[in-house]
């Protein structure tokens, strides 16, 4: 039905190509496993965590000093407080988060002024001061953290009475200000690469469902494999998501960014990266959910689907094609050209387009000889075309930048 492929053979600089792409695509992934870990690893405290300590600290340390030298206030705490809420944002969100917080601040203590001198300290006044505070969070649409400050100093205020309204309000503002000054000089956040890292495991996912089911496949298989082969495909929603929400992050991370324009090359690269695997991680479920039909629908013989040879060397090669792709674009280098030395990935889908002209060939005698398997397969051709497709639009909107 599913006659084995013919031996189309790849040229040695192909061959070499794809070999190298493979051992260059491993240094990228971060899911190995490696028996002897530093205490650092088992602690997950890497070069990103001490910076962040560092900014926090010296967020918290100049907010205090600046404070008391200021105000002269022998301990304005909600300086450094403040502080290290902000620090450890990136620079727009800190510029941002610092508005909200300054705002909240101010809305708290004016409502706690206005209702405090009306109705006095009860239970049912502290209800609905911190009633009153939710709203207006609500109503501004501020973060969770701001908004949470609605509430709380209007509770300092009708509590301890409005002698430090004052000293509140300034210290806030030199956290506040400290904390955008110390995230804009200390090392900005930058999240390209941690993007980066979500967009090649979503790739990983996609190969490793796609080669597991053209394994799957080339030999006699229970149908119930199937079903497992849908769920893994299914699942990939997770890294797709994650992915999507990293890039978004990363780019936000590089607004008002003082090297932003040195990382534009390599955000333009993940963009279009992520954009062309959210969709080949629909198709891969597309066709996980073909596989999954064909073995409802054609039944087994002595318990297992007769094996489909052809149908598992293209998945195994536009596999091979998604991962160099993957490869070729996800680069986070800072200051690297947009140019993408596209040859490998390629090479690599022309040999998985390969492996569907040579199903087209034989196309109308499978269909003739076992119609149901056939329109099956003709599905799969259809649904790995189009992942090709997708492949090398991504490669050609990168090469027109």
């Amino acid at each position: 039905m599913d006659p084995a492929p013919s031996s189309t053979a790849r040229d040695g600089t192909d061959a070499t190509s794809l070999e190298v792409i493979r051992r260059r695509w491993d240094a990228l992934r971060t899911g190995r496993q490696r028996r002897h870990r530093s205490i650092g690893e088992l602690l997950e405290i890497d070069r990103g965590v001490i910076v962040q300590t560092v900014k926090v600290a010296v967020s918290a340390g100049l907010s205090w000093a600046l404070a008391q030298w200021w105000l002269d206030s022998p301990a304005p705490i909600w300086a450094p407080i403040t502080a290290s809420l902000i620090a450890l944002l990136t620079v727009r969100a800190s510029i941002r988060d610092a508005a909200e917080k300054v705002l909240a601040v101010t809305l708290g203590i004016l409502v706690a002024i206005w209702l405090g001198s009306i109705i006095g300290l009860h239970a049912w006044s502290i209800a609905l001061i911190v009633a009153i505070g939710f709203l207006a969070g609500k109503v501004l649409r501020l973060g969770p953290g701001a908004a949470a400050q609605i509430p709380i100093n209007g509770l300092f205020v009708l509590a301890l009475g409005s002698s430090g309204i004052e000293q509140r309000f300034l210290d806030t503002l030199i956290g506040a200000g400290v904390a955008v000054v110390v995230n804009f000089v200390i090392i900005p956040p930058n999240h390209v690469a941690a993007a980066t890292r979500a967009v090649a495991t979503l790739a990983d996912g996609v190969v490793d469902a796609m080669s597991t089911m053209a394994t799957g496949i080339g030999r006699p298989w229970p149908s119930r494999d199937a079903m497992a082969w849908l769920l893994d495909a299914r699942a990939l929603g997770r890294l797709s998501a994650g992915a999507e929400g990293e890039v978004g992050k990363a780019a936000q991370s590089l607004s008002l960014h003082p090297t932003r324009a040195s990382w534009a090359a390599s955000m333009t690269r993940l963009r279009q990266a992520n954009e062309t695997l959210q969709v080949v991680e629909l198709q891969c479920r597309t066709i996980a959910r073909t596989v999954r039909d064909l073995s409802v629908k054609i039944p087994e013989r002595d318990g297992r689907q007769l094996p489909m040879p052809m149908a598992s060397a293209m998945l195994l090669a536009t596999a091979d094609a998604v991962e160099a792709f993957a490869h070729t674009v996800l680069r986070a280098e800072r200051g690297a050209s947009v140019e993408v030395i596209a040859g490998p990935a390629h090479r690599a889908i022309t040999i998985a387009r390969e492996r569907i002209e040579a199903i087209n060939t034989d196309l109308g005698d499978m269909l003739a000889a076992n119609l149901s398997r056939g329109v099956f397969l003709s599905a799969l051709v259809v649904e790995t075309g189009r992942v090709l497709d997708e492949l090398d639009a991504g490669l050609a909107a990168l090469d027109s930048d």
